[in-house]
């Protein structure tokens, strides 16, 4: 069997198994399921759930299918709800949402309005993408919450901006969106990946997030310039991982693995794949082996056969835990769909559990 069928068939699995994460009550999904318990548990992570909402965007989109338009309509409805008019721009309130408003609420919002059905609430988007310009920093970088606090978690969050306002530039042409975007990325490259301050243990997740913006970018960008420089920094960024071992370990010891972190790298190397293949042979054929490696591993977590009947399609925390969270699923699928369209090809394992 070809890889993009078989990645495809899983990708239904894993629609199928959103469309088991609804609540019947409240028509929006569930955060976590425990198979061993057959429970669900809802705990409130408005990032992770509007994440979520348009990872099931994605996702549809992809399969050509719509039988979770309610539970995408129902949710945008319920975090429409949220949103405040702040100095001429839009925020998620944060008494709603009982924690600081950020950048990354505000990211995925965004991108969860961009891939709703029409009619396309373009103001709503424009409004909540001035938000986060005008949290940009002379130095490029973005602060991340909208009230006087301290940056926490910029190691995802400013990818999620800068891919915020990028989706949102290929929409509306506002060169404001892209510029930002120019100016965010150089600085997470030069004062901040290169200056050692993204810890090894969240090197994926960053690398992920800057990955998915980067790619964007690079098929934005009119300055070859800056093409240049966004290639070189995501292969630096993916080569550190590879040398780290970390695909080695997902190989050699794959029951040590945490699936959101392999679904994250893998995510995020398609993305370093799909920038580098036509100008870098001998790198995106290293690319292309890892990728296989973080293929197997994640069809062999897949619950497909066995276990309970919610639970098939989604992905465990580990091999050994079977406990699955939305956004895990997500990654997963989000790295299924971008191995298929890059057409990778591999040799993948044909066991099912």
């Amino acid at each position: 069997m070809k890889t993009a069928e078989l990645l495809t068939q899983r990708l239904e699995l894993v629609y199928r198994w959103y469309k088991g994460m609804v609540n019947p009550d409240t028509g929006m999904l569930e955060y976590l399921y425990i198979p061993r318990d057959d429970e669900f548990i809802r705990e409130k992570s408005p990032i992770r759930d509007i994440a979520s909402v348009w990872d099931v965007q994605m996702l549809s989109d992809f399969l050509k299918r719509h039988e979770l338009r309610p539970l995408v309509e129902k949710s945008l409805r319920h975090y429409g709800d949220y949103l405040v008019e702040r100095d001429g721009y839009l925020i998620l309130d944060p008494r709603r949402l009982e924690e600081p408003s950020s950048i990354a609420h505000s990211a995925f919002m965004i991108l969860a309005l961009l891939h709703a059905s029409p009619p396309r609430r373009t103001r709503q988007i424009a409004a909540l993408a001035e938000g986060i310009l005008q949290q940009q920093r002379p130095d490029g970088s973005y602060k991340v919450y909208f009230h006087d606090l301290p940056d926490h978690g910029e190691e995802l969050y400013a990818g999620e901006a800068m891919l915020a306002l990028l989706e949102t530039y290929r929409q509306l042409q506002n060169t404001r969106y892209l510029h930002s975007a120019e100016r965010g990325f150089s600085h997470y490259d030069v004062q901040y990946f290169r200056r050692a301050r993204v810890a090894e243990d969240v090197l994926v997740f960053f690398a992920n997030w800057q990955s998915q913006a980067c790619r964007l970018l690079f098929e934005c960008t009119q300055s070859a310039g800056i093409k240049q420089e966004v290639a070189d920094y995501v292969c630096r960024m993916h080569d550190q991982i590879i040398e780290q071992g970390f695909y080695e370990n997902v190989e050699g010891n794959p029951t040590q693995q945490v699936s959101v972190e392999v679904a994250c790298a893998l995510e995020g190397l398609n993305d370093a794949y799909a920038v580098t293949h036509t100008s870098d042979d001998k790198r995106a054929k290293r690319y292309h082996q890892w990728i296989c490696t973080g293929l197997a591993y994640l069809l062999r977590l897949q619950c497909t056969r066995n276990g309970t009947e919610t639970e098939r399609g989604g992905f465990g925390l580990t091999p050994e835990n079977r406990t699955q969270r939305i956004d895990i699923t997500g990654h997963a699928a989000n790295a299924f769909m971008k191995s298929v369209e890059n057409g990778i090809e591999c040799q993948l394992p044909s066991a099912k559990h």
